[in-house]
């Protein structure tokens, strides 16, 4: 009996890791089980992008002034996701994947590329917000979506429609109308040039965002294609793990250059509802932040980048409401008609996707025949 040649063990090998890709995948992608991570990643991003957003304005409100300290307090809190990380492997104690073996220089140099772009992008929000209220921030935020859905179609080579077209003009318009029609709604003793500042900054940080998003899909296909990975969570887990370490040594240079470190106790003392308080805002929003961000990772991991971004435009209203109650900011008809040209290019961005996915089976039947 003929022994296989070393060519067919080595095509047998590639059939078995395509069919546990596709596994991986694909075929995971459906049920029950899959629209519950949706659910819980979704939830997870909600929870964590609101909140942030809202301790971020309370530290600035109550006497804060380090934007390296909230700079750090967006990755600082990356050692919270080796509790998940711990559960997943407590979970499946069979499994003979060592942590962290994944990463080859290569795609190692990738994510620590990616924590330094977040780490700056990071700095640029922390400046930005200091400048701006809550309310106005999450608005210009949304901005993201425009971003992500242009960098989608560079990096991860999508064709643009009308619907990509007519939502970045929307958003574009959205953020204009908030930066012109709202300054006289800045937080006290905030300047016009400061405000202006404010609003370019964040701006920039919602690109910068915008491109990560694409940038982390695109380190993900990479692995699973040229590595001949499955991309599990605990891979995106890891990979968080990475990224955020890095962008926290980024922030924790900007303190130790720009003196921080050692103002901080003096900065605590003279927070106006208390050091507790103080502590308590950093803390829980390090929390925050890691819960909005493994959300996010999650939502690219179960579904795409660009569908992260729309996920994250759909909590516009929210993110602009919640100040409204909590901290009593002032609603204008220039923040109204932003929300609305906010949802309408959500709302016309998801049509258009969904009219795209629909044609989809019938485009490729016709080119089935055509070949046929």
């Amino acid at each position: 009996m003929a022994t296989p040649s070393r060519k067919e063990q080595e095509m047998k090998q590639m059939k078995e890791t395509d069919k546990s890709l596709k596994k991986g995948s694909v075929a995971s992608r459906t049920g029950l089980v899959y629209w519950a991570l949706v659910f819980a990643n979704y939830f997870s991003l909600s929870i964590g992008l609101v909140s942030s957003n809202m301790l971020s304005r309370f530290y600035f409100m109550h006497g804060g002034s380090r934007r390296w300290v909230t700079s750090l307090t967006q990755s600082g809190g990356f050692p919270f996701l080796f509790i998940p990380l711990a559960i997943s492997y407590y979970m499946s104690p069979s499994s003979s994947y060592k942590p962290f073996s994944c990463f080859t220089p290569r795609v190692l140099l990738c994510a620590i590329v990616l924590g330094l772009l977040i780490g700056f992008d990071n700095f640029i929000y922390s400046w930005g917000v200091s400048f701006l209220s809550a309310s106005i921030s999450s608005l210009l935020l949304s901005t993201q979506l425009a971003f992500t859905a242009v960098f989608y179609c560079l990096i991860v080579k999508q064709p643009m429609n009308f619907p990509t077209l007519n939502c970045i003009i929307l958003l574009t318009t959205s953020s204009a109308l908030v930066g012109f029609t709202s300054s006289h709604q800045r937080p006290a003793g905030v300047t016009n040039i400061q405000y202006g500042l404010g609003v370019i900054l964040t701006i920039a940080a919602a690109a910068l965002y915008g491109l990560y998003l694409p940038l982390l899909e695109l380190l993900n296909g990479s692995m699973m294609k040229k590595k001949k990975l499955v991309i599990t969570f605990r891979l995106v887990l890891e990979t968080q793990i990475v990224i955020f370490a890095t962008a926290s040594v980024f922030s924790c240079l900007g303190l130790a250059i720009n003196g921080d470190f050692g103002r901080m106790k003096a900065e605590a003392e003279g927070f106006d509802v208390g050091e507790v308080k103080y502590v308590l805002c950093l803390v829980f929003g390090a929390i925050s932040w890691q819960m909005a961000f493994v959300g996010t990772a999650g939502l690219v991991f179960l579904t795409s980048s660009l569908m992260s971004g729309i996920c994250t435009t759909a909590l516009i209203p929210a993110g602009v409401l919640s100040p409204l109650v909590f901290f009593h900011e002032g609603f204008s008809a220039g923040k109204g008609f932003a929300i609305v040209l906010s949802i309408w290019a959500f709302a016309s961005y998801l049509f258009g996707e969904y009219k795209q996915k629909k044609a989809e089976p019938k485009n490729q039947a016709e080119l089935g025949n055509q070949k046929s």
